[in-house]
């Protein structure tokens, strides 16, 4: 993560710094990104910017980390309005994802330049959300999540299951996010298979007579 000291920086000159990564990663793939190129952008040292960041990677848990307590607010907000309606929250997930890319080219590029290196699409939760040790944990991103749903809705209500059906859902967004970034032109094909494959998590793929 960006270092104190960067966080001690006025507003302006974080911000100067965050829109001049954002124009560099939008402007080139991940792994083309230069970082002389954010630092003429913001106006700072090369001394400075190893001061406040340790790599690229650094930079983009920087650019996401805001938008993660955004999406964190967004989803115990729909939440609280759907009743603990678990997949009510997840189609307006969806949504929210797409409708953030699409009031931003530069967050539209951003997403398709950082997330085609693999690595960084594991580092901001894309993929392995959530991670194998949190069945072992008292807190975390699942159990808050634990704590709001209905589970009153759910065929399983415990904690083990929840965190199976959460890490299976958040893949589907995931995916569904990367194919809306990669093909923007197919968002109704992209929006029927994700709706698709909620309907297949919340009633199961076998008949209820089976035995399973």
């Amino acid at each position: 993560m960006p270092t104190e000291r960067f966080y001690r920086l006025p507003e302006a000159k974080k911000h100067n710094i965050r829109e001049a990564a954002m124009k560099e990663f939008a402007r080139v793939p991940f792994e083309k990104a230069s970082i002389n190129q954010i630092i003429h952008n913001a106006d700072i040292s090369r001394g400075s910017f190893y001061t406040y960041f340790e790599d690229k990677q650094d930079v983009v848990r920087y650019l996401f980390e805001e938008s993660s307590n955004k999406m964190r607010k967004f989803c115990q907000h729909e939440l609280e309005e759907n009743h603990g309606d678990y997949f009510a929250m997840m189609e307006e997930l969806f949504e929210y994802s797409v409708k953030t890319m699409q009031e931003s080219e530069d967050m539209l590029n951003v997403a398709k330049n950082v997330f085609s290196y693999e690595e960084n699409a594991k580092l901001i939760g894309m993929q392995g959300f959530p991670s194998p040790e949190e069945a072992e944990k008292g807190d975390g991103p699942t159990r808050w999540l634990f704590s709001l749903v209905d589970k009153s809705r759910l065929r399983w209500t415990d904690f083990e299951h929840f965190l199976a059906l959460v890490g299976m859902s958040m893949t589907v967004v995931a995916l569904s996010a990367r194919q809306y970034y990669q093909y923007p032109g197919q968002l109704q094909a992209i929006r029927r298979n994700f709706l698709t494959s909620m309907q297949v998590l919340r009633y199961g793929a076998y008949r209820e007579a089976q035995n399973i």
